[in-house]
């Protein structure tokens, strides 16, 4: 019977795989046509904290992410995002964030920083004892530094986690579509912040718990912007998340 559950599982985490693999080929394929692309090489990583206050249904979250760019040589961004959420079931959650996204450059320091607001929806559940399976939305409406226009962009996300048996370790794997809504035809955002796709990011890792409160993964994540008029980018990422849960 063991045997015949581990085959099950096996299988069912072959399709799912093979299912994210497929999505990726094809829209990187499609993408890979589209134009020049100009490639990079950076390094990402993401602090998150998160409690429940000892078991309720209020949620608050703050993730601290510092970015790099240009082969690995410039700080690029970082990013402070706190949340404030609440458990509509054991498996749905909604929340409500701000997010400061600063931008850097050595000429204007932070001063094109965004700045937004954003709606979440996320469900989480355990599709196996092993599997877990996470979906997020997010809605954003994203005002940015001397610009007049709102961005309103969406955000899907879905993330499988596998435990692996009789360890603390784990395989991760993940991907976020960006999309627009809206365009911002002139001035330094009118090409990047244009109707329809904005990016995709795709991500395999390893993790491993340290204590019950305690989790990190680290891996590769493939970045991929789409501009218009003007060469798309390819971000090759070495992302590490360190997650405090308490």
């Amino acid at each position: 019977m063991a045997t015949k559950n581990f085959q099950s599982q096996h299988l069912n985490m072959s399709k799912i795989y093979q299912s994210i693999l497929f999505f990726i080929i094809s829209f990187y394929a499609s993408n890979a046509f589209s134009g020049s692309v100009n490639d990079d090489w950076s390094v990402w990583l993401s602090n998150t904290y998160q409690t429940d206050f000892g078991g309720s249904k209020y949620l608050a979250f703050l993730e601290l992410a510092p970015r790099t760019r240009n082969d690995n040589a410039e700080f690029s961004q970082s990013i402070v995002r706190p949340l404030i959420g609440y458990k509509l079931t054991e498996k749905l959650q909604i929340g409500l964030s701000y997010t400061w996204q600063g931008e850097y450059s050595q000429q204007a320091d932070f001063d094109l920083a965004t700045n937004d607001a954003m709606q979440q929806l996320q469900w989480i559940d355990n599709l196996t004892p092993q599997l877990n399976f996470q979906y997020r939305f997010r809605l954003e409406q994203r005002f940015f530094a001397h610009e007049d226009d709102i961005g309103h962009r969406m955000r899907h996300r879905v993330r499988f986690v596998y435990s692996l048996t009789d360890s603390n370790a784990y395989l991760i794997a993940a991907d976020e579509l960006f999309v627009y809504f809206n365009s911002i035809d002139e001035g330094r955002l009118s090409h990047s912040v244009q109707t329809g796709v904005n990016q995709n990011r795709t991500y395999l890792g390893v993790g491993y718990k340290l204590t019950p409160e305690l989790n990190i993964d680290t891996g590769y994540q493939l970045q991929y912007v789409h501009n218009y008029g003007t060469a798309d980018l390819v971000n090759h990422v070495w992302l590490t998340n360190v997650n405090v849960n308490f």
